[in-house]
Order: structure tokens, then sequence, then C-alpha cells
């Protein structure tokens, strides 16, 4: 009896050891594909905003915290497999798999540990892409465009054209606060057609409510020039009117811009469950009246989105699972080697997730094949683990 007790105590002693060197090599890991992902956006967007004022030092702050749940559940397939891999392979390589399999323990018992922890962290980021990274990345984009209702000219990029205002492109070479500089404005109609075009060395965008009581985009020009079509000129032959003004003010009805919510446009991927199941229900991007065909591609879609995230989350699983055997095989102890092995590893999967994506057919069920990616990882790492667990 002390005996089994003894051996229990031993292989408990084993478990917690390898969980250790997975959970300590699979955090770093995963740190810095965090580190990774977040620097590329905070160096493309975050710093950009920052410094044309669009968001403030302490909203850069809360910019960076926000990505952090958007990324993570791709870091983590990533760094759990990797940090697999080097403990794995360096178990391996000082010959302490060896010695577990010698006391009696099969590669898979061995593994138990590690892959517990993989299915932790499997359900941990299901959570993340279902409900946490679609808030925070609406929270990040509401950030970023910035609130037309506050203050109009905080959504206008400098430098781009800005279509945040139906019926309208905007560009300004510079904003100032609520200034915008070297200003142009294009009118278009509901065809998209160019009916007025503006040019003023100043702008500024106010909220404003008209004498019928309807909220209005109202913009104050200094140094203007006014380029307007004749009204009622569908051939476009007609001349165009030109107009100079040292300050001119236009109004335009805005009360869909003022309205509460966001101002921009939410991905499917930033839906959380209960919106993609009501998508699911509807439609995604169906307009009232559809035909049935629309309306099954679009429930497609958002049931395809839906399963995209649940396999996505799998795949921290999946992926631990193959780099066990494959760990072994390698067995080499070097970070870089079982770093090399792991990305060409990620690769392979997501080119394969890519290719399932690209399935937009109702018929061919992408809502399925999105799950083949794994499908294919989870029985080569059987195929694999049953042959490591022979020597």
């Amino acid at each position: 009896m002390k005996g089994v007790v003894g051996l229990d105590a031993d292989v408990r002693l084993l478990d917690r050891h390898v969980l250790t060197e997975t959970a300590v090599a699979g955090g770093a890991a995963t740190g810095a594909f965090v580190f990774v992902m977040v620097a590329g956006n905070i160096l493309n967007q975050v710093s950009s905003a920052i410094a044309s004022g669009r968001v403030s030092g302490w909203e850069g702050l809360e910019l960076i915290a926000l990505l952090i749940p958007g990324v993570l559940p791709y870091a983590l397939p990533l760094g759990l497999l990797t940090g697999v891999l080097l403990a794995f392979g360096r178990m391996g390589s000082q010959q302490e798999l060896t010695a577990m399999k010698a006391g009696g323990l099969s590669l898979g018992r061995i593994a138990r540990p590690a892959l517990l922890l993989a299915a932790a962290l499997a359900l941990l980021s299901a959570w993340l892409n279902l409900e946490v990274a679609p808030d925070a990345n609406t929270e990040y984009r509401r950030l970023l465009v910035g609130s037309a209702k506050d203050n109009p000219a905080s959504v206008i990029v400098p430098g781009q054209l800005n279509r945040q205002f139906p019926g309208m492109v905007i560009r300004a070479s510079a904003r100032d606060g609520e200034v915008l500089r070297d200003f142009w404005l294009w009118r278009v109609d509901d065809r998209g057609r160019l009916v007025q075009t503006v040019h003023a060395r100043e702008a500024r965008l106010a909220r404003a409510v008209s004498k019928a009581g309807e909220g209005v985009l109202r913009i104050t020009l200094t140094d203007a020039r006014l380029d307007t079509r004749p009204a009622g000129d569908q051939t476009f032959l007609q001349p165009s009117s030109f107009a100079t003004a040292d300050t001119s003010t236009l109004e335009f009805p805005a009360s869909g811009i003022f309205k509460d919510g966001e101002n921009f446009q939410r991905k499917l991927r930033w839906l959380t469950t209960q919106e993609l199941l009501v998508a699911i229900e509807r439609g995604w991007d169906v307009a009232a009246g559809a035909d049935a065909a629309t309306l099954e591609r679009g429930r497609m879609v958002a049931k395809t989105q839906l399963m995209a995230h649940l396999a996505s989350a799998f795949s921290v699983f999946s992926l631990a699972f193959l780099a066990v055997p494959l760990a072994v095989r390698v067995g080499r102890a070097e970070t870089f080697v079982n770093a090399a092995v792991a990305l060409a590893i990620a690769l392979t999967y997501y080119l394969l997730t890519s290719m399932a994506g690209y399935v937009k057919d109702p018929a061919y069920r992408p809502d399925l094949l999105v799950w083949l990616p794994n499908l294919i990882v989870v029985t080569l790492g059987w195929f694999l683990l049953r042959r490591a667990s022979r020597h």
C-alpha cells in the first residue's frame, strides 16, 4: 500500500514538472507573439492616431489594452504549440522522457498535464473569441474612429478619403483640434455621381439643428471655392457654376450621423455569440424581401463565422496535441529549431484554414469545412503519438 501511495506521489510530481515546463515555455512564447502582434498595430494605427491628435495619450494606452483580447486567440495556439515543442524537446534531449517511460508511463500519460492545460486554454480562447474580443474590437474601432456626435471633425483622418458622412467624401491634409486644413469635400448623389466640389483653406465641422428641428452638419469654410453642377442635369452636359468666398457656411442633413451608436460598420467577426445567433436566423447583410437563396447565403456566412471562432479556439488543443509526438521525434532542446518547427506547422495550419475560408457556396458546407484543418492535425497527431509510444 505504501508503495502505491509513493508511486502516486511520484507521478503527481512528474505531472507538476511537465505542467510547469509547458506552462512556462508556452506563457513566454505566447507573450512574445502577443507583443509582436500588438506592436504591429501600435506602429500602424495607434501611434498615427496619437500623432494626428485623434486620440489623447491616455486613450492611446486604452487602445493598446483593447488590442490584447483580439490578438490572444491568435497568439495562444502559436504560443502553446511552441511551448510544448520547447518543453518536450528539452525533456527528450535530456532523456527525461526516456526515464519516465522506463518508470511505466506511456507518452500519452506523460503528456496529460500539457493536454489538460491546452484544453483549458481552448475554452478560454473560445470565450475570448465569442464574447471578449468582439466587444474589445468594437470599442477599439469606436475610439480610433472617434465620435461624430461629440466632435464631427474628430472622425476625419488627415491624408485619407473619409466617407463617414452619407453623400459626402471628405479629405483634409491636416487637423488641428476642430480645424481642418486644406479641406476638400465632394458631394455625390444617390447614384454616386459628383454634384459639388468644395475646397477651402480651413474648415470647421459642427453639429447643429436646423429651423425645422432636424440635425444638420454645419461646415464653416475659410477661403473657399465651390464648383456646383446645375440642379436636374442628368446628362452632365451643362457647365458647372463656380463661386468663391472669404467665409461661407454649408449645411447638410445629417440626423443619422448624430444618433446614438457607432458611426462605423461592424464586421461580422466583431459580433458576440448572441449577435451571431441572430445573424444566423436573419441572415448577415441580407436586405428585407431578399430571395431564399440570398437569405440562405447570409445565414451560412454567419454560421461559418461562428464555427470559425470555435475551430480557432479548438486549434489551441489540436496544435498542442500534434506538438507532443513531433517534439519527441525532433528531440531538440534548441529554441531556434523548435520555433522554426512551430512556425512551419502554424503556417501550414493557417494556409489550410484560409483555403477552407474561401468556400462560400452553402452547398459545400463551409461551416463544416473550417473544421477540416483541425481534423487533419488531430489525425496526424494521433498517428504520430501511436508511433512514438511504441519506442
